[in-house]
């Protein structure tokens, strides 16, 4: 190309005042071609300009200013969209003139870049600063609702009227057996009965013995050491009656609670359920011979359940007691359940380094059932206040976190911030901003991404 143009050049600058040679008799000459056989001036513009149009738009720039010269004046308007810059990428060099802040921390964009950026705004405020513990959890019956069921006697079971997942009422009988621990408890009842009449029999012999001899000796009929004699007999049959009314109560009670229910057979023995709830175990089969010292059945109330949930580290004194917490469970319909942590264990389990955090949840519908997987969040009041700003105005920068603080109606200014707490909803602040002060949220990296180009472009 650079051979064309010093020969379209060379061309232009031929000597004008020499003698014309004769005209000769005209020729008909190759088409594009020029005198002697060259090419002409037009064939080299059109050749520059496919060139241009071959080696792309990134070198148009340089071309134009080469061929500007050598365009002849009726073709220029034909080769002009060619060479030119289209005004989109025009007003796009606009834009981004108009964008590019003087100073490396400032931004400075109109209502319309906002709008095509989509800037939204959010305030710089003050706050009880919760921090959001996460963690896995497990559910368990709450204590306070659990009894175990022990015979009331020794004896053979006879029938059991429930199985473990049973619901069950208050009252409900739940197991029966033959009524040995009720016989002998009858019998203890009749003897000691028979202990206290002959107790009472003995005392009132005793204290007439007593009244005779304080009679006799005010005749000097006995002496003294005989009635002081009277008098401790006495006092033995007083004690030996206390005893046997004891005993005739303590019979009279075991009775009473081995008393088969209404309408049972009176050979019997029940058990019987003190509370609503649901039968978790039963360690009962037909004819077995069982005591009183072992579990027979263990009963639940589910409408109120725990979560124990598993806190790590600085978690175990972040969370108190009346944190609200929220689980997720894996259940249908509804899966979210609300509660309030009841208190964190003192001692740490030492095969996996937790304590656990007993958060209380109502359960009315039983769907949480015990030993089920969960997952908690517990909002940890950290007993201070901070400022916060929004978290969707944050934007990561190779110097840390910063923020864009809007600082009129088309200025913007990058702050450089350290953080504190930081939650899905808002992040603490500890130094570069201020409460009251406004924030760009949504459609921030824009402006981070205009700062970028301008110092990619002052590097250029």
């Amino acid at each position: 190309m650079e051979r064309a143009v010093h020969l379209a050049r060379d061309e232009d600058q031929a000597p004008r005042g020499r003698i014309a040679a004769p005209v000769q008799p005209a020729r008909q000459r190759p088409s594009g071609r020029g005198p002697g056989g060259g090419p002409s001036r037009w064939a080299i513009v059109l050749l520059a300009v496919a060139c241009v149009l071959g080696l792309g738009w990134w070198q148009r720039d340089a071309a134009r200013d080469l061929l500007a010269p050598l365009v002849p004046a009726r073709l220029a308007p034909l080769l002009a969209p060619l060479l030119d810059t289209p005004a989109a990428e025009q007003d796009a060099a606009k834009d981004t003139q108009k964008d590019a802040p003087t100073d490396p921390n400032l931004v400075t964009l109109d209502a319309a870049g906002q709008k095509r950026l989509g800037l939204a705004f959010g305030p710089v405020e003050t706050r009880r600063i919760v921090l959001p513990v996460r963690t896995p959890g497990t559910v368990a019956f709450d204590e306070r609702r659990v009894t175990h069921l022990k015979p009331r006697a020794a004896g053979r079971v006879l029938s059991l009227a429930v199985q473990p997942g049973d619901a069950v009422r208050a009252g409900q009988t739940l197991a029966t057996l033959d009524a040995a621990g009720l016989l002998e408890a009858r019998n203890g009842l009749a003897e000691a009965q028979a202990s206290l009449a002959e107790a009472q029999a003995t005392e009132a012999v005793a204290a007439l013995n007593l009244t005779r001899g304080q009679d006799l000796m005010k005749v000097s009929g006995v002496a003294q050491a005989e009635v002081d004699r009277r008098r401790v007999d006495l006092a033995k049959a007083q004690a030996a009656t206390a005893s046997a009314r004891a005993r005739v109560g303590l019979y009279t009670a075991q009775v009473a609670r081995l008393a088969p229910e209404p309408g049972a057979s009176p050979e019997t023995s029940a058990i019987v359920s003190p509370i609503d709830g649901v039968v978790t175990s039963a360690a009962l089969s037909l004819g077995q011979v069982v005591d009183t010292g072992s579990d027979a059945f263990t009963v639940a109330d589910p409408r109120r359940i725990l979560v124990l949930a598993n806190l790590y580290g600085r978690d175990i004194d972040a969370v108190k007691a009346g944190d609200t917490a929220t689980v997720t469970a894996p259940v249908p319909e509804r899966p979210v359940f609300e509660g309030r942590v009841r208190s964190v264990n003192a001692a740490i389990d030492p095969a996996s380094s937790t304590a656990p955090a007993r958060i209380e949840i109502a359960n009315p519908d039983g769907r949480l059932r015990a030993n089920m997987f969960v997952s908690v969040e517990i909002a940890a009041d950290l007993g201070r206040s901070g400022t916060t700003m929004p978290a969707a105005a944050l934007q990561l920068t190779e110097d840390g976190p910063v923020a864009f603080v809007r600082t009129g109606e088309d200025r913007f200014e990058k702050r450089a911030l350290t953080l504190g707490v930081q939650r899905a909803d808002w992040v603490e602040v500890t130094a570069g901003l201020s409460p009251g002060e406004t924030v760009a949220t949504t459609g921030s990296f824009g402006l981070k991404a205009i700062l970028l180009r301008a110092l990619l472009g002052s590097t250029d």
